[in-house]
């Protein structure tokens, strides 16, 4: 219409008096309206994100970025995040990872969730970090999945300290299907014994124990019965947990490392039912610990693979070897016993008690003077 109206002007006035007057006439009567907003650019604008970056999500999500309704919905999913707590820089790292979460519905998926989890126990550092680790918690439906799953945890996981605990270490509880692997291994368990308290220790410090496949976990529960370890116990569990954490060809692994140092496989199979996670001492450590401490002593007491090189074991072996060559100590004696001492106990009875015949012997547990 505009080049309808404009072409009739060329023809009605003279060319000189056109140009004269072409500044007011041509003038359009009103601003136009800003181009509409694009998701590429709603991301660059609200995360920092580089433009590229931004097309690149918007390729994941299958969308040019142009439907209305898509930028207006990641726009409240944004702003809603934003509301829960993620700055700029964790958002976008979420984003990233997960944009199909631009996509949801505040109102009736990612709200209710969020509701219902914080109403559930779940704290808010949780929650974020859910969010970053484990989005597809935010996929599941809160009365077909969320809900039967929480209540399934809170069976075993009593008190709200245990739940957020459980929670925080792996946050894959809230989505791992309980159905699957989970309550299956641990019905497992419990008919071996084990008690809800110590599945509810499992849950917390090594769940993905329970997540392993159920005839995975069944061969290592005959292998710890095989052992000889009593069903139920405390070192059971122990044992199970420590056998979950590697696979066949590590535990075989380990045992060959420990027969390399000279210990046989009998030695191996005693330490591991005295303590189960001496398999888990790094090579490394092993080998500066048995430097201080016999072979035997070890097969002994196998705990003593754990302690502080620097802060017990060297201070102990460098008294009690002075006191065995001053004669101040019976050779004949379980020297392990004396490493096995609280610190006090061992600086009174070992140190302070010899002080007179050996003035320099307290300098020597410090490591102010070396041997």
């Amino acid at each position: 219409m505009l080049t309808f109206f404009y072409g009739n002007l060329h023809s009605l006035f003279p060319k000189r008096l056109l140009a004269t007057w072409s500044g007011p006439l041509l003038k359009a009567p009103y601003s136009s309206p800003p181009p509409p907003l694009l998701l590429d650019r709603l991301l660059v604008e609200s995360l920092g994100l580089p433009l590229e970056s931004a097309a690149s999500i918007c390729e994941k999500l299958g969308t040019d970025g142009k439907v209305p309704g898509d930028v207006e919905r990641a726009g409240s999913v944004l702003g809603f995040l934003k509301s829960c707590g993620y700055d700029e820089a964790r958002l976008a790292k979420l984003i990233a990872k997960r944009p199909s979460l631009l996509l949801s519905d505040v109102e009736s998926t990612l709200g209710p969730q969020m509701r219902f989890l914080r109403e559930s126990g779940v704290s808010d550092s949780v929650l974020l970090s859910a969010m970053a680790v484990n989005p597809a918690v935010f996929n599941k439906s809160v009365d077909s999945f969320l809900g039967p799953q929480i209540d399934f945890l809170k069976k075993y996981l009593r008190s709200a300290d245990a739940f957020d605990t459980a929670i925080r270490r792996n946050l894959w509880l809230l989505t791992a299907n309980h159905r699957r692997n989970l309550g299956p291994n641990i019905e497992l368990l419990m008919s071996e014994g084990v008690s809800v308290d110590d599945i509810s220790l499992l849950m917390i410090r090594q769940p993905r124990a329970l997540m392993l496949k159920v005839d995975r976990i069944a061969s290592i529960v005959e292998s710890v019965k095989r052992l000889g370890f009593e069903p139920g116990s405390m070192k059971f569990v122990k044992a199970v947990r420590v056998m979950s954490s590697m696979n066949e060809s590590t535990w075989h692994g380990k045992v060959e490392f420990f027969k390399s140092l000279g210990w046989c496989q009998e030695d191996v199979v005693s330490m591991f039912m005295r303590y189960p996670r001496f398999l888990t001492v790094s090579e490394d450590k092993v080998r500066r610990v048995v430097e201080l401490i016999s072979r035997e002593d070890i097969v002994f007491h196998p705990l003593s693979l754990t302690y502080s090189i620097d802060k017990r074991l060297r201070p102990r072996h460098n008294v009690i070897k002075v006191l065995l060559s001053e004669g101040l100590l019976e050779k004949d004696r379980r020297i392990i016993n004396l490493f096995k001492l609280s610190d006090e106990v061992f600086l009174q009875n070992y140190v302070m008690r010899h002080l007179d015949l050996v003035p320099h012997l307290m300098d020597i547990f410090r490591g102010s003077v070396t041997l």
